[in-house]
């Protein structure tokens, strides 16, 4: 597996890129007789053509003497029909003591609401209501 890179650079505003993660906890493929979980938040957003995707790094559990590292990206968003979104990912883990774990999986749903967080104050405050 390549050495950790520096986290790309996002468009996005602060606001948002806090906002907006994902929760990626799950547990690997067993090899060798055993698993490990990897509790996780991917990183902000980043662009990727109409759409965006998200960095996951990080340690599995220490399982039987040792851990795995992981650095991959998740695909593209996938529209849910409730307007929230998920992403797709399937990636391996470093190879230590001989052996290395698959994860793949859908990272957890972020509400529609993180992506386009409201402005506060609005531009143009409602009307007052006439009767």
């Amino acid at each position: 597996m390549p050495p950790p890179q520096p986290h790309h650079p996002h468009v996005y505003p602060d606001e948002q890129a806090r906002l907006h993660v994902h929760d990626n906890t799950g547990k690997t493929s067993c090899e060798q007789g055993h698993s490990h979980m990897h509790p996780g938040v991917t990183g902000p957003p980043i662009p990727h053509g109409q759409s965006h995707i998200h960095e996951l790094r990080g340690l599995t559990t220490f399982d039987f003497r040792h851990h795995h590292y992981y650095c991959a990206h998740t695909g593209p968003a996938v529209m849910l029909t409730c307007g929230n979104h998920t992403h797709f990912a399937s990636f391996r883990t470093s190879f230590n003591f001989g052996h290395d774990h698959q994860i793949e999986g859908y990272v957890q749903v972020t509400p529609a609401e993180t992506i386009d967080p409201p402005k506060y104050p609005p531009k143009h405050p409602p009307k007052p209501y006439d009767k």
